[in-house]
């Protein structure tokens, strides 16, 4: 069964968008110049130490502190995961 001419022109536009790699934004996104590696040295102390308050919030049964360990875990991992701002 072969393609109808509708589908082979999307498999041909298909290939060649594959074929094209990335776009220029999309590079500079996933460029390595934008992560920034104290910032995640700093998220993940942030996230170990949030990690640290949550387990002791449970194991004291304390909710303030249980929460306040996973809202730290959060800004950590955020911390870690964004990208410095390109001007």
């Amino acid at each position: 069964m072969g393609l109808t001419e509708r589908e082979q022109k999307l498999l041909d536009e298909l290939e060649k968008s594959l074929g094209a790699g990335p776009t220029a934004t999309a590079k500079r996104k996933l460029a390595a110049g934008n992560i920034s590696g104290k910032r995640v040295i700093v998220g993940t102390l942030i996230f170990v130490g949030g990690l640290v308050a949550l387990l002791s919030g449970v194991m004291n049964q304390s909710l303030l502190i249980g929460l306040s360990g996973f809202v730290a875990m959060l800004g950590g991992v955020y911390l870690a995961a964004s990208t410095t701002s390109s001007k």
